[in-house]
């Protein structure tokens, strides 16, 4: 299965801005090129952008999470290729719940 098959498009993911950051710093497995609040990561000497979006506070009842819109560009990137950055980033980038 193919994650994500369109070249460009946007998730709401449950970070500020801060702790996107963080981890992308933590992890070793993305190789990547960061100016403020875009992102270039390479993969396979292919390249994809990522552009972190505005914050916002998601409500859930009396809860309140972070959120912040992050937009993916790969134009510039092949499906294989694509398709394997997206399921690594999804790895590093997921949150656990219970």
């Amino acid at each position: 299965m193919k994650l994500f098959k369109k070249k460009v498009f946007s998730l709401e993911m449950g970070f500020s801005r801060k702790e996107f950051i963080a981890l992308l710093e933590g992890q070793k497995k993305l190789v990547y090129q960061r100016d403020e609040n875009v992102i270039y990561f390479t993969m396979n000497n292919q390249r994809a952008l990522v552009t972190l979006g505005e914050e916002g506070i998601r409500r859930i009842a009396s809860a309140q999470i972070p959120l912040l819109f992050v937009h993916f560009d790969f134009s510039n990137m092949a499906a294989d290729e694509q398709a394997a950055f997206m399921k690594i980033f999804l790895l590093k980038f997921q949150r656990g719940g219970g």
